[in-house]
Parts: C-alpha cells; sequence; structure tokens
C-alpha cells in the first residue's frame, strides 16, 4: 500500500500526514479480511541513499530482508541527476507474516526523489521525519554523495554513518576520508571492515584451545594472500587488505607480508599463513568454504560469500562505537 505527495507539497508535517493514513489504511483492511490485527514495528530511523535508478532494486530488496531483524522507518533518498525532477515522496509499508501466526508486521517506508539541486533541502526535511526519540542510522553508498558538502549536513543527524570504501576510486583518500569524519566525532563504519569479520573469526578459532594458543607470543610472520587486477603501491592498497594487515599488526605485532596470486576483477582474501618455531597454521579461501590447516591438520568451514543485507544486519547489531576498527583504521 503506498501514498504519494504532489512536489510543491514536499513538507514534513505533509509526510507525516501520509504515513497516519497509510496506518489508518492497513488497519481498515485487515480488520475487513479478519486477521488478527496488525503490529507496528519500528527501533531506529535507517536512511539510505540511491543515485538514479540503477540499483534501486537491489537496495529495495536488502532493506525489505533487512527489516525481519532490524525493523525501522526506513527513508529512501534516490537522488536523480535530472533537474525536472524537482522534490517528490511517497509513503508505503513492508509488511509480513511470521510463521505460524496471524498477525502482521509492519514498517514504514518513506521514497523521497530529489535533483541534484534539491539536495540541501534534504537534511531539514529528513529532520522533521525521523522517528521520535530512536537511534538514526544513514547507509550511504554513493561516494559522490558522501563528498557532497550539503548532503553532509545529514550526518549531524545520525548516531552512526555507514558507508563502503571498496567503492572509493581512490583507497588511501577513503580512509583519509573516514578519518576526518571519526576525528570529528562521528561514528562511521565501513563494510569494506565488515566483510573481513568471518575471516577475524576463523583466525581466532585457530587459537581457542591452549596448545595453539601458546603459540600466539611465537608467531613471526603472517603472509596475506590475494586475488585482483594487478599489484598495487602503498597508497592504492585495496582498504580491505589494510584493514586485515592493520588487524594482525595490532593483534600480534608480527611482520605482515602480502601475496599477489592470481588475477580477478575485484581484489579480495584469497588466503593467510602463520609461521612460527614449529608451527604453521592457514586458511584458504575457496567459493563457499575455507581449509583451515594447522600443523598439517586440515578442516573445510563453510565460508559463504555476505550481500549488503548480511553485512548491514551486522552493523546495525552494534551498539557504539567498534573499538578494534577504531585502532586498525588508525
Amino acid at each position: 500500500m503506498t501514498a504519494s505527495t504532489k512536489p510543491e507539497q514536499i513538507k514534513p508535517e505533509k509526510i507525516l500526514k501520509d504515513l497516519q493514513k497509510l496506518w489508518s489504511d492497513l488497519g481498515k483492511e485487515d480488520s475487513r479480511k479478519g486477521s488478527a490485527g496488525v503490529l507496528r514495528a519500528c527501533a531506529m530511523t535507517l536512511i539510505a541513499t540511491v543515485e538514479g535508478d540503477a540499483d534501486a532494486q537491489s537496495v529495495g530488496e536488502t532493506i525489505a530482508n533487512l527489516m525481519h531483524q532490524h525493523p525501522s522507518r526506513v527513508i529512501v533518498m534516490r537522488v536523480n541527476p535530472d533537474e525536472t525532477a524537482g522534490l517528490d515522496a511517497r509513503v508505503f509499508a513492508q509488511c509480513w507474516m511470521p510463521f505460524g501466526r496471524r498477525q502482521q508486521i509492519c514498517c514504514e517506508e518513506i521514497e523521497i526523489t530529489a535533483s541534484q539541486s534539491r539536495i540541501a533541502d534534504l537534511p531539514k526535511l529528513v529532520l522533521g521525519i525521523m522517528a521520535p526519540d530512536l537511534p538514526v542510522v544513514l547507509w550511504c553508498r554513493s561516494e559522490k554523495l558522501c563528498r557532497d558538502p550539503a548532503f553532509q549536513q545529514l550526518f549531524e543527524l545520525t548516531e552512526k554513518i555507514i558507508m563502503d570504501s571498496s567503492g572509493f576510486a581512490d583507497p588511501l583518500g577513503a580512509l583519509n576520508f573516514i578519518r576526518g569524519f571519526i576525528s570529528g566525532g562521528r561514528n562511521v563504519a565501513d563494510l569494506a571492515w565488515t566483510r573481513l569479520t568471518h575471516v577475524r573469526a576463523t583466525i581466532s578459532q585457530i587459537f581457542e584451545n591452549e596448545n595453539t594458543r601458546a603459540r600466539l607470543k611465537t608467531l613471526e610472520r603472517v603472509t596475506i594472500s590475494y586475488a585482483g587486477p594487478t599489484q598495487f603501491g602503498l597508497e592504492t592498497m585495496p582498504t580491505c587488505l589494510y584493514y586485515l594487515q592493520a588487524w594482525f599488526r595490532d593483534a600480534l605485532s608480527v611482520a605482515v607480508d602480502l601475496q599477489h596470486t592470481d588475477a580477478r576483477p575485484n581484489y579480495e582474501v584469497s588466503g593467510i599463513r602463520l609461521e612460527g618455531p614449529a608451527f604453521v597454521a592457514s586458511v584458504e579461501l575457496q567459493e563457499s568454504m575455507a581449509e583451515v590447516t594447522v600443523n598439517q591438520l586440515s578442516r573445510r568451514v563453510s565460508f559463504p560469500k555476505l550481500g549488503d543485507c548480511d553485512l548491514l544486519r551486522e552493523e546495525l547489531s552494534i551498539v557504539g562505537v567498534d573499538p578494534i576498527y577504531r585502532r586498525c583504521i588508525g
């Protein structure tokens, strides 16, 4: 169910009125069907950005799946390069019925379409339609928007900003960009770091028993193998490798080498090897699993590639600042 407003009427109070009507209509419709009612669920305001129509469908699917674990008032801001687009908005509900239940659970979504010239109007508009007294999280998917001074006014309204430095053209510039906001007091998360959670957890599990834990202090070298278009210099190191190298140095204070293995379209970690006196451990990443070897004893573990929904689910579950990430970004 959706409702829309005319471009000249895009004001916070109008959007809130449309939301009230939406919920009223949902309740009436549910009553006619004779079900157990509609439960309105909201734990935060989640703002997501979309440039044009290119990835609108994938963003919509991600948000729909995310709402089951993190119900929110979602504000999707679609920035259109067509200057005739002006400013427009519509409201609708994301609903689902848990298995074995007769009551629908619904979250509300506000989709705002703005031309590039109307970006400066977005912060004031968003301020008036955020869910009151709840956290605000911004998922900024566009480097261009993240760097727009007018768009950055939205950062002041949020408790957390989620970016993805792997999509930035300049990796070192991306890290410095994030550091700048962190030093200014903003809580910034990077999905390039979140993608490494499974890798870091797999490495940590090697040292869960007493015998291998004792080897931690004797480790002398870590080698990270990676695949990608080509080798790189220090200033063009992909942020995922920078983060993993920094994590090992923070946790172990050992030498960490990088080794290019084969050519692939995108940079990704393909394996890790840890060496010390009479001790060798490795993790080789394959299509959907990892082979973990400790002193010639091997086992395989599930290692699926995670999508945006999985990564966002993890980040939205972190309350406050991630101290390990802060130490690793420096």
